[in-house]
């Protein structure tokens, strides 16, 4: 037998949940799918805004700008996406949050440690796709597009 206090307890079943039954694998599996698909569609978002500005990147680096200048555009263009999409996601999760717990009586709540990790993973999504689509502003070549 052994004796817990409340927190000790709590933290007993949430690790026994998250690592002992398929409950805490399929939302792990989830949290990594809804990586992957964000980036993809983020990549695709971003590759799409490239190729139609292509003319544009082209005449920056026709006047001199370099290509880590460019690329930084791009980067910079793919945080703020990033940012801009968390906000209203972060709202609409702290809302179902309250919901669920209401209906469910469930002990759950958006933590500041929640939203910060959120936000960490939105910013490394939202790099690595935009790592991916700035290979097209890089080899953009002026002459070719004029």
């Amino acid at each position: 037998m052994k004796v817990y206090t409340r927190q000790e307890f709590s933290e007993h079943e949430q690790h026994h949940w998250v690592t002992k039954t398929s409950t805490g694998f399929i939302f792990g599996s989830g949290v990594i799918v809804a990586f992957v698909v964000g980036m993809v569609i983020l990549y695709q978002t971003l590759s799409t805004q490239i190729t139609k500005h292509l003319p544009e990147y082209a005449t920056l680096k026709a006047m001199g700008y370099s290509p880590g200048y460019l690329s930084s555009v791009v980067l910079q263009q793919s945080g703020l996406m990033a940012v801009f999409g968390f906000i209203p996601g972060c709202l609409v999760a702290t809302g179902l949050y309250h919901y669920v717990r209401k209906a469910t009586f469930l002990p759950i709540e958006m933590t500041a440690t929640r939203v910060v990790v959120v936000l960490i993973l939105a910013l490394l999504m939202s790099g690595v796709s935009g790592w991916l689509s700035m290979r097209k502003v890089t080899m953009a070549d002026p002459a070719e597009l004029f």
